[in-house]
């Protein structure tokens, strides 16, 4: 477990090597795996996802490069440490309950007043568009300020999925189309993270046979993937 002084010796002795000789870091209870930061000068703030508290030193260290690289204005990429930390299984595994107890709008289970969306994934995973074992979580949302059909983090390994598709008018190829898009968005999100921000799943969504149909029940319903 990393301390307070850890952290911060981290982001101090990293910002000394460019340029500044007065740094602040602390964790923070975001919902999300993120960096806020201020500066002047040769003055920053930074406040950490407190999801680092149990990573490496080093990964630390190498976060905070990458944040005063990108603060001069490089476009640089995570490093491999800040990858393989947060891509690793036992991220998603350990943090996921956090997640979901810090996220609005979703219900912690996959559970709905009509559909379990775990048949959606047992169907997938039968169909073969899903790997078995795949470290992947599905639950409902209760957004109702969003049209999406679904939405998902990558690195939780976690799928929401709009509680308006819960009704039995609602068929089950369109629900699991539903879950397949946000699968594909975890599996190809995790290839680029760190790298890029373009996640480009369109060709391996129309894979799914009932893809057409699923899209076109979507716009008659004012919603989309």
């Amino acid at each position: 477990m990393v301390t307070q002084e850890e952290l911060s010796r981290a982001f101090q002795e990293v910002g000394e090597r460019y340029g500044y000789n007065n740094v602040t870091a602390e964790f923070a209870n975001f919902t999300h795996l993120k960096v806020r930061w201020t500066r002047s000068y040769k003055t920053a703030e930074f406040r950490v996802s407190d999801y680092l508290l149990d990573a490496d030193v080093k990964v630390l260290e190498d976060l905070a490069n990458t944040l005063y690289s990108r603060i001069a204005g490089s476009n640089c990429q995570y490093a491999e440490s800040m990858r393989d930390w947060a891509l690793n299984p036992e991220f998603s595994k350990n943090k996921r309950p956090v997640y979901l107890r810090r996220s609005r709008n979703l219900t912690r289970t996959s559970i709905g007043t009509t559909r379990n969306l775990q048949d959606s994934l047992t169907r997938l995973e039968e169909a073969g568009f899903i790997e078995k074992d795949s470290n992947v979580e599905v639950v409902w949302s209760t957004n109702k300020n969003s049209r999406r059909a679904g939405g998902c983090s990558v690195l939780m390994r976690l799928i929401s999925i709009s509680d308006e598709l819960d009704s039995q008018d609602v068929p089950d190829y369109l629900v699991d189309y539903a879950v397949y898009c946000q699968y594909l968005r975890i599996i190809h999100g995790a290839r680029t993270f760190g790298v890029s921000d373009d996640i480009n799943t369109r060709d391996d969504e129309r894979k799914y046979p009932r893809y057409r149909e699923a899209e076109n029940l979507l716009d008659k319903m004012c919603l989309f993937i």
